[in-house]
């Protein structure tokens, strides 16, 4: 888990079945080393305009046929897993002041940190640590699977990488 010492280091991640057998707590996928990554949206109306101004439609990305989506449960968030071959570094954009009084990001585009290591995403049917409820996945059998998520669209991805262009890297 995230916050355990270590986790993010590639030695440390289950990579067989025999270590995915051991298993007995919620699971992550590790992005960086999985070629994966994952668009998290904690507030979709915030996120649906941020990525509007960039010539990104959420809507369609969370209606695509192919996608997968893991869901928390809670409204106005939503998650999708898309294939990226080459990791990329985690961005979080778009801050907003909650109902709580804390300042906190609509979105991530996560995947990797800034030194190669891996941030993850909990799969279902891990439990939620603020519903208690586990996640759960949507997507359409027919198009989607979550062994194999779609690539991620070359709009999202341009728009990831102008964001990583134009802020310096943080340590």
């Amino acid at each position: 888990p995230e916050g355990s010492t270590g986790w993010d280091a590639r030695e440390n991640c289950v990579t067989t079945e025999v270590g995915l057998a051991r298993i007995t707590g919620n699971v992550g996928l590790a992005h960086a080393y999985s070629a994966t990554a994952s668009l998290d949206l904690d507030d979709l109306e915030r996120a649906a305009v941020w990525f509007g101004e960039r010539g990104v439609d959420v809507y369609s990305l969370l209606d695509a046929p192919d996608a997968v989506r893991i869901v928390s449960g809670r409204e106005g968030r939503a998650k999708l897993l898309y294939r990226l071959p080459t990791p990329l570094r985690t961005i979080q954009r778009c801050t907003y002041r909650g109902a709580d009084g804390k300042k906190h990001k609509a979105l991530e585009l996560r995947c990797a940190t800034a030194t190669g290591k891996t941030h993850q995403c909990v799969l279902p049917p891990s439990i939620h640590p603020d519903t208690g409820r586990p996640y759960a996945w949507s997507f359409d059998p027919l198009f989607a699977d979550p062994l194999s998520p779609p690539m991620i669209p070359e709009e999202l991805l341009k728009v990831w990488r102008d964001e990583l262009s134009a802020v310096p890297e943080r340590k």
